[in-house]
C-alpha cells in the first residue's frame, strides 16, 4: 500500500518519514502526520476549560458592577459605602454585592455564547 506526499503528491511507501522526491517531512517532531489536522480537545477537558473561563468571567462581572454600584452611589446618592460607617452603608453594601453576582451569574453564559458565536 502507498501513501502521497501532501507537498509533490508522489507515492511514497507507508513507512516514509520524508519524500525522496522533494525531501519534504511527511511527520512532524512529535510523530503525527503532517498535514493532517490534529485530533480535538476531548469532550470533558474542553468542559473543564469552558468552565474556567465561565468563573474567571463570572467574577470578572462580578467585580465590574460592583466598582460601578461604587462609582454610581457615590456621585448619584452621595453615599460612601467604602467607609461603612452605617449601618445603611453596609446593608447598602451587601445587597449591591448580591445584586452584583447575581447578575454576573446571569450575563455570564450569554457572554460566553456571544464569544462562540464571534469565534465561530
Amino acid at each position: 500500500m502507498m501513501k502521497k506526499c501532501p507537498s509533490c503528491k508522489k507515492l511514497l511507501q507507508d513507512d516514509a518519514h520524508h519524500c525522496h522526491h522533494c525531501n519534504s517531512n511527511l511527520i512532524d517532531m512529535d510523530g503525527n502526520p503532517i498535514g493532517k489536522t490534529p485530533e480535538r480537545v476531548l469532550a470533558p477537558e474542553l468542559e473543564k476549560i469552558t468552565l474556567g473561563i465561565k468563573v474567571a468571567m463570572t467574577l470578572f462581572l462580578t467585580v465590574f458592577f460592583f466598582i460601578i454600584g461604587i462609582v454610581f452611589s457615590g456621585t448619584v446618592f452621595g453615599l460612601s459605602i467604602l467607609e461603612m460607617k452605617s449601618i445603611g452603608s453596609i446593608i447598602f453594601n451587601l445587597i449591591w454585592l448580591f445584586l452584583s453576582v447575581t447578575v454576573a451569574i446571569f450575563l455570564a453564559p450569554i457572554t460566553m455564547k456571544w464569544i462562540k458565536l464571534f469565534l465561530g
